[in-house]
């Protein structure tokens, strides 16, 4: 364990748990707006062992809300960005990266990998139903991020398990896929707001696709309760 660069963290929690923190590995999927607060969290208090799974490149859009974006990262893989700095805050720690989409083609193999714990900031409902079921049939620890999107106030943001969430339509969503998938008794722990937003909140594109404002006061305290909830699996 380092005698120096970690001591504040073994003060709280004990050396013991520090040792299980900078042994731990912990698989981020999606390093986006929640998922970058995680990572840096769990990087800053210890965390020696990362895998990170991200199919996106960073773009000037990001910048209002994502740690992995700067003038000087557009157009660089999110994944290198953020293992760069991982072990620029902790230069022992081992990233392996993935700059890969993950559904169901794939899911089998991330979690095959047995993590210590997997944060999933996905967000895309379908991947992250197909990820915490395969987590949990496998028993491989999970904590998950609901929507943090349209949110403006973060001293609403809550951690639940998904089943006594309330007023997130992400999360309602969640349920109703975990219920089809046989896991209507699924233990998983999550962070989520009940806030209620404005439709003014997104706009629809040229395209159609929606865009959804977001505020990193919000994503900020999502990651970091979801880190908090990684870190209880850890230790």
């Amino acid at each position: 364990m380092s005698d120096g660069q970690f001591s504040r963290s073994a003060m709280l929690y004990g050396i013991e748990a520090q040792r299980k923190i900078e042994s731990a590995t912990v698989m981020v999927c999606g390093v986006g707006a929640v998922g970058s607060f995680a990572t840096e969290a769990l990087a800053r208090i210890g965390v020696g062992n990362f895998i990170l799974i991200d199919s996106d490149v960073v773009a000037e859009s990001n910048i209002n809300r994502q740690l992995c974006a700067l003038h000087s990262t557009i157009g660089k893989s999110k994944t290198a960005v953020m293992q760069e700095r991982i072990v620029d805050i902790n230069p022992n720690a081992n990233v392996q990266v993935f700059d890969e989409f993950i559904d169901a083609t794939n899911v089998s193999k991330f979690v095959d990998m047995q993590p210590t714990v997997i944060v999933d900031a996905i967000d895309s409902i379908s991947v992250k139903a197909e990820l915490a079921c395969m987590a949990i049939s496998k028993n491989v620890p999970i904590v998950s991020s609901m929507g943090a999107g349209r949110k403006t106030n973060p001293a609403l943001v809550e951690v639940s398990q998904i089943f006594k969430t309330y007023n997130c339509p992400l999360a309602s969503r969640m349920r109703k896929e975990l219920r089809l998938r046989g896991l209507k008794n699924a233990d998983l722990q999550c962070v989520f707001s009940p806030e209620n937003t404005s439709a003014e909140t997104h706009i629809n594109s040229d395209n159609s696709e929606k865009i959804i404002g977001s505020t990193p006061m919000v994503t900020g305290v999502f990651g970091l309760m979801l880190a908090n909830l990684a870190l209880g699996r850890i230790i």
